[in-house]
């Protein structure tokens, strides 16, 4: 794989998830602004990963159709047109219209890993996906700072607070588009077999394929449940370092500071060594086996030099975990399906993110800290009882769909 290429696929994920991390904070702000309900507040925020959730696969399927290349240009065009809209959204609807429209091309992830499945040997693709890792670890990094510090100028000089987070936002997406079209060489020939018209998570013939292989199966139910603590982390963690240690804004950017740095260094650096030690399977079972030691930690702690070394472990599990399990999902995948099933994991992953601040916030309230935490250790032992059982299966592709 050329390294021009795998710098623009970089870039676009990377600036896809700046732009999302630059806009996510500030999103209940604005919609209260326009005034919106709480449960419409929630509407604003979820729409983007509902969008990726049927979009995803869709991106995916079309790609083994036409190849990565449009479907990526496209993909990222879409994002432009949703942060430029977003940065001159003066009402409710149009900020909803915009967060919609960056969903559809925020769903190009599945397409930029099966690009990297195309052009990299089967012992070097979780190097290849640790990247595609890396870049969401470092987008979420400098995401919220870079939007407030934007929001923040924007302000002083009298312009609305989303202008300039949204023109930057959509500045980034233009430069990922023309640096792929000048660039990015098509990794698949188009492939012309006539395919189902139904989205691929709605496509039987695709579900067979995962119920057919044991393997695939455990992998996308692995990776189901480990977005699902990590997205009802995200939230749990804030509301107890708030509440326990009175942590404020510079005190949390520290904290996700110390744990994106942490996830960024495994999975732009280290991932592709570990893997060629002890295999994609082996490091699922390390992350999953990291991730239950943190969660069941947290609620025990009062000492903040603590809470940080309990997160250490949250931080290697997912560094270790998600890289891998998109490695698998590639490698076991038939070639002509490859974009199908890895837009069906990235819609997997979208839902779970969806549905996991709503199942931690709900533990939270039911039991606290210890609620939320303690149920995201046991979603994580579930993970790794799947990963345990996995050491057995043959890494193998299933046969072509349908």
């Amino acid at each position: 794989m050329r390294k021009s290429s795998l710098l623009v696929l970089f870039l676009t994920v990377f600036i896809d998830l700046i732009g999302f991390g630059m806009v996510i904070p500030f999103l209940s702000f604005y919609a209260r602004e326009y005034g919106a309900s709480g449960i419409t507040v929630g509407a604003v925020v979820g729409i983007y990963s509902i969008m990726q959730f049927f979009f995803a696969p869709v991106w995916g399927r079309l790609s083994d159709r036409v190849g990565r290349r449009p479907i990526l240009l496209f993909s990222l065009a879409a994002s432009c047109s949703g942060y430029l809209l977003f940065a001159f959204a003066r009402s409710l609807a149009m900020l909803l219209a915009s967060r919609v429209i960056a969903g559809i091309g925020g769903a190009n992830i599945g397409t930029a890993q099966a690009y990297i499945a195309d052009s990299t040997p089967p012992e070097d693709r979780a190097k290849g996906m640790g990247l595609i890792g890396a870049a969401f670890g470092i987008g979420f990094i400098f995401g919220p700072p870079l939007g407030g510090f934007l929001a923040h100028i924007g302000g002083q000089h009298g312009l609305h607070d989303n202008l300039l987070p949204g023109l930057v936002a959509a500045g980034l997406s233009l430069t990922a588009l023309t640096l792929a079209f000048f660039v990015l060489a098509e990794s698949k020939p188009p492939d012309l077999v006539p395919r189902s018209g139904r989205p691929p998570q709605f496509d039987t013939r695709i579900w067979r394929t995962v119920a057919g292989n044991r393997l695939l199966a455990a992998v996308m139910a692995s990776l189901f449940l480990t977005l699902l603590a990590v997205a009802g982390m995200e939230i749990s963690v804030t509301l107890h370092a708030r509440e326990r240690f009175h942590f404020r804004q510079l005190d949390l950017a520290r904290f996700f500071l110390f744990m994106g740095l942490i996830v960024a260094t495994i999975q732009g650096g280290l991932i592709g060594r570990f893997a060629k030690r002890i295999g994609e399977k082996g490091l699922v079972i390390v992350g999953a086996a990291a991730f239950v030691i943190g969660f069941a930690l947290v609620p025990s702690i009062w000492r903040v030099p603590l809470l940080y070394g309990a997160t250490f472990f949250v931080a290697i599990g997912q560094g270790l975990c998600y890289p891998s399990l998109t490695s698998l999902v590639s490698r076991i995948s038939p070639e002509s399906e490859r974009g199908s099933l890895l837009g069906l994991a990235t819609s997997v992953g979208s839902l779970a993110r969806f549905l996991g601040p709503i199942v931690a916030g709900f533990l939270y309230d039911l039991g606290g800290a210890a609620g939320a935490f303690y149920g995201g250790a046991a979603l994580m032992a579930v993970a790794l009882a799947i990963a345990l059982s996995m050491r057995d299966l043959a890494v193998e592709p299933h046969a072509r769909v349908g």
